[in-house]
């Protein structure tokens, strides 16, 4: 049993610093979210071979625990990696939309974007505010 939490222990350190990364490519996101997927599956697996294991102890209900505990850790560790893919699937739908904007804007001859120098148009002067004690003139 010690040798399996070791063996998680060591998966979790090496998730983390594949999480500290930032990916650059789609084959990346996919990597992150297929790690994410087999870091559930053995999170699942450990709470099933700690439940036969712990059958030998005489703690079982502590021991059984401490399993769950340890799923919960790998499963908290999955979702942040499908956080960060999905963050950086996001990022790049932006990108995408934006650059397709800037590429219909040139397309149409206008831009969304103000000019660098361009000085901004002056505001229309408005009438000023109508005293309510005094009806307004006919024109």
């Amino acid at each position: 049993m010690s040798r399996s939490l070791a063996f998680i222990g060591l998966f979790i350190l090496g998730l983390s610093a594949v999480a500290a990364t930032v990916a650059t490519t789609d084959d990346e996101v996919k990597r992150m979210r297929e790690e994410a997927r087999q870091l559930r599956r053995e999170a699942d697996e450990v709470v099933n071979r700690a439940r036969i294991e712990c059958q030998k102890r005489f703690l079982v209900n502590a021991c059984i625990d401490e399993a769950h505990e340890k799923r919960l850790e790998m499963l908290q560790k999955a979702r942040q990696l499908e956080i960060q893919a999905r963050q950086i699937e996001i990022e790049r739908k932006k990108e995408a939309k934006e650059a397709r904007e800037r590429e219909q804007a040139e397309k149409q001859g206008t831009s969304t974007e103000p000019a660098p120098n361009a000085p901004t148009p002056p505001l229309p002067e408005s009438a000023p505010p109508a005293d309510p004690g005094v009806p307004a003139s006919p024109q």
